[in-house]
């Protein structure tokens, strides 16, 4: 039975404090720096310990602890996607030298205001933010401001993706629809006095059902019917390219593993 698990319970032990042997044991790796890929969410923890010797980190997930510092981050050059939601972060200040890094998840914690976020500016591949999950309730007090998605763009231009929204290329048009569809749906009253209701009305009127253009209206459709289509062939293209990353590297880890106990055989 694996150290990392409490015996007989199945469940992750608590860490307060990230260490070797933790890493070793959950990751399967024997050397720090073959690390690629960790998952340490809901373990307790409140000090990342020597997780910055885990030079080569590309996946880090240490959602929902007790993290107040990310200083130990600040040596992971080759970081591309970073979880650190529900914790209590106050300072992104570690990140700044995060080039690699593409995705970052900082729902939940204690970032009061936009200037806060500015180290991220500079990261060139840097282009999908999470600020706030409205699904899951968790926020930051600097969206709670009256023009914050406006100034976080202005010092982010570069962002493809804030909070969940898609703001640029294929499926924001779609994005954008849905949202004021969902907005619309949640605009309708559901507690205080019922507003009266106006008498029903013809759902189109009569003439309505007269193609005037049928040439342009056929256009129109295929058009969209075309983006449509684009979109869900990318979102297919997507997921393979994630699901042949995800292969490779769980391959990577076991042939490593694999290689390094036949050098243990060979060298008793």
């Amino acid at each position: 039975m694996s150290e990392d698990t409490e015996k007989g319970a199945g469940e992750p032990k608590p860490l307060t404090q990230v260490t070797r042997q933790a890493l070793k044991t959950h990751s399967g790796e024997f050397e720090l720096d073959s690390i690629t890929y960790i998952n340490f969410h809901d373990r307790g923890i409140s000090d990342l310990g020597c997780i910055g010797e885990c030079t080569n980190l590309q996946h880090l997930n240490v959602s929902m602890n007790d993290i107040s510092r990310l200083a130990p981050l600040s040596t992971l050059k080759h970081l591309v996607t970073l979880d650190i939601s529900a914790n209590r972060i106050t300072q992104l200040d570690a990140l700044k030298d995060a080039d690699s890094l593409h995705t970052l998840n900082a729902a939940g914690n204690l970032i009061s205001s936009i200037d806060k976020l500015a180290c991220l500016a500079k990261l060139e591949h840097f282009s999908n933010l999470r600020l706030q999950d409205k699904v899951h309730q968790l926020f930051n007090p600097v969206c709670h401001g009256a023009s914050y998605k406006k100034r976080l763009l202005s010092l982010m231009p570069r962002l493809k993706v804030l909070d969940g929204e898609v703001l640029s290329g294929k499926g924001s048009e779609v994005f954008r629809i849905c949202s004021e569809i969902d907005a619309a749906l949640q605009g309708t009253p559901t507690s205080g006095p019922i507003p009266e209701m106006s008498k029903p009305q013809p759902w189109f009127a009569s003439d309505s059902l007269r193609l005037k253009d049928s040439k342009a209206q056929d256009a129109a459709i295929d058009d969209v019917t075309k983006k449509f289509k684009d979109v869900l062939v990318d979102c297919q293209r997507l997921q393979e390219e994630g699901q042949r990353a995800l292969d490779q590297a769980k391959s990577s880890s076991t042939q490593h593993g694999i290689e390094h106990l036949k050098n243990l055989d060979l060298s008793m």
